[in-house]
């Protein structure tokens, strides 16, 4: 398996759908509101029933029950929002296995969810922050399905299922894919959103989330924060309290706000702070 077949898979992904098209049309557009922006979303069900699960649940927290979509959009915010569409566009793909990677795509849903939720609650009220990190954070693992893809057509999922369940860090699974495909899951994802057009800050930021120091300095923080995230919540269960324990060696190391992260923790994970 060489990267030279994992280009062409990403060349050969299927095109946005028409809620994604209208989603990023509204959004980019300077008059676009969050009335136009639910009218579109309301039009696709299973967004809908996505936005709403999510915005009822404890993970969000938020204080009230939501019931209405063009409420539900309100509060989550134009970017949030655009990760719902694009979460729900890729759990419609009919030949969705992510089976080589030990997880389902109501697995992969839930921990996209799980990683934009951390991000949107530890930075806050930082707009400047969540107007990259809050849709980056959704589709950090995008990669995993062209990289899965590939190793199903090759008749390799159990061998390389076996690999990755005997990882014990994001690292490891980094190493794990270089050697297979020569690239990794997020330099994948990278192309991808570069594909789809996405801003630069957004696919470098993950293009270059195990190594920050190599980035633009205008895009360290980002990739720092997203390797701090991806290290907590996985797609592989690495056990809570190393996941926790090792994102925040890394919260110390990039020097970002610790306090805030422990409090999420606890929040989220219901851990006292360590």
């Amino acid at each position: 398996m060489t990267t030279e077949m994992i280009l062409e898979k990403v060349n050969a992904f299927p095109p946005l759908d028409d809620t994604v098209t209208k989603v990023m049309s509204v959004c980019n557009d300077v008059n676009g509101s969050i009335g136009d922006l639910a009218k579109v979303v309301q039009n696709d069900p299973m967004t809908t029933a996505n936005i709403l699960k999510a915005a009822n649940s404890p993970l969000y927290g938020f204080s009230r029950e939501i019931k209405g979509i063009t409420q539900a959009v309100s509060i989550f915010g134009m970017d949030t929002v655009k990760g719902f569409a694009f979460s729900s566009f890729l759990q419609k793909k009919p030949d969705l296995n992510l089976e080589p990677y030990a997880i389902d795509a109501r697995d992969f849903a839930s921990i996209s969810e799980q990683q934009n939720a951390f991000i949107a609650k530890w930075y806050k009220g930082k707009k400047d922050m969540l107007d990259v990190l809050s849709l980056t954070s959704f589709l950090m693992e995008v990669g995993k399905i062209v990289l899965a893809s590939v190793v199903v057509e090759h008749g390799k999922t159990a061998e390389f299922k076996e690999h990755i369940n005997n990882a014990s860090t994001i690292e490891e699974i980094k190493d794990i894919e270089t050697k297979v495909f020569g690239i990794t899951n997020e330099e994948v994802t990278a192309i991808l959103l570069e594909e789809w057009n996405f801003e630069d800050a957004m696919f470098n930021s993950i293009k270059y989330l195990h190594n920050p120091e190599n980035a633009d300095k205008s895009i360290q923080k980002y990739s720092q924060i997203l390797q701090v995230v991806k290290t907590l919540i996985s797609t592989h269960n690495f056990g809570k309290e190393p996941q926790v324990e090792a994102a925040l060696i890394l919260v110390e190391k990039f020097g970002l706000d610790k306090n805030r992260f422990e409090e999420v923790i606890s929040e989220l994970f219901n851990l006292e702070s360590v």
